[in-house]
C-alpha cells in the first residue's frame, strides 16, 4: 500500500514545525514542538503569578501604612480643631484596624503555608 505523502498547505501554520526543513514534520519535530509550547506556557504562569505576588506584597505595605498614618490623621484633625471630624474618625478606627489587620494576617499566613509546603515562591509551581 503505497500512501500519498500528506503535505502542508502554502503558509501552514504547521510549517515552522518542520525544523530540518526536509518538508517532513515528523513525529519528533511535532513532540519538540509540544514541548517547547508547554515550556513557554510554564512560563508565563510562573510570570503571571510573580505579578501576582508581587501586587498583594504592594496590597500589604499599603494596608500597614495606613494603619500607621491613621493615628496620625486622628491627631492632626483634633489639632486643626475638627473635632468632629476627629470623633468621627476614631469612632470607625476598631473597624478599620480589625480589617486591615485581617488582610495583613491573610498575606502572611498564605506566605507562611506555602513556604511550609515547599512552595517558598508564594503559589507558582
Amino acid at each position: 500500500m503505497n500512501a500519498k505523502p500528506k503535505t502542508l498547505q502554502a503558509g501552514s501554520i504547521f510549517e515552522q514545525l518542520d525544523a530540518d526543513g526536509d518538508g517532513v514534520v515528523t513525529d519528533e519535530e511535532m513532540a519538540r514542538a509540544k514541548e517547547i509550547a508547554e515550556f513557554e506556557h510554564k512560563r508565563a504562569m510562573q510570570e503571571n503569578e510573580d505579578k501576582k505576588e508581587d501586587q498583594i506584597r504592594q496590597m500589604a505595605w499599603f494596608a500597614l501604612w495606613g494603619m500607621l498614618i491613621y493615628p496620625a490623621t486622628i491627631l492632626i484633625t483634633s489639632m486643626l480643631g475638627y473635632e468632629k471630624a476627629a470623633a468621627l474618625i476614631s469612632d470607625i478606627a476598631p473597624t478599620y484596624f480589625v480589617a486591615i489587620a485581617g488582610l495583613v494576617a491573610a498575606f502572611f499566613g498564605a506566605n507562611a503555608i506555602a513556604k511550609k509546603n515547599g512552595n517558598g515562591n508564594g503559589g507558582s509551581k
